[in-house]
């Protein structure tokens, strides 16, 4: 059994000061941590035929979409999307403010694809839709700026 004495009381408020400390201490070293460094991303976007059997339905257009329909970076990075089109139609890359891109591809010619690189640096963070001109809404994505 314990003696209650004030030097045993002073002994135990000590060591229980010392593990609350270490606890909170290690709460707010592990709910801060620093934004991730800005870092240059490639990202390789290409046009993609979802073509169909049209043996089986006749007067219906082939359907197109991206490689990718969600980017993901961080607020900071700056991204290079390396979009190429080798498809037999001319396709863009559109987007809004504030990352306001139109880039248009013509269709593959003498099989020779063509293509584009577009830089965006991602400052504002949010959801970014990310659109072809021709060929929306099947052809359409997101970049997703996390911040």
């Amino acid at each position: 059994m314990v003696t209650w004495n004030p030097r045993n009381i002073i002994a135990t408020a000590v060591l229980l000061s010392a593990l609350v400390a270490g606890i909170i201490g290690l709460g707010v070293s592990y709910a801060y941590r620093p934004p991730p460094a800005a870092q240059t991303r490639d990202f390789y976007l290409f046009a993609v035929d979802q073509s169909f059997n049209s043996s089986l339905a006749t007067g219906l257009k082939a359907d197109y979409d991206f490689s990718a329909n969600v980017i993901t970076v961080n607020k900071g990075d700056t991204l290079m999307i390396h979009f190429y089109n080798p498809t037999d139609e001319a396709h863009t890359f559109t987007m809004g403010s504030p990352y306001t891109s139109d880039v248009v591809l013509p269709a593959m010619t003498s099989n020779l694809i063509s293509s584009a690189n577009i830089t965006i640096t991602a400052t504002q963070a949010g959801i970014f839709h990310y659109y072809c001109r021709f060929h929306s809404p099947s052809m359409s994505g997101n970049l997703v700026v996390q911040g």
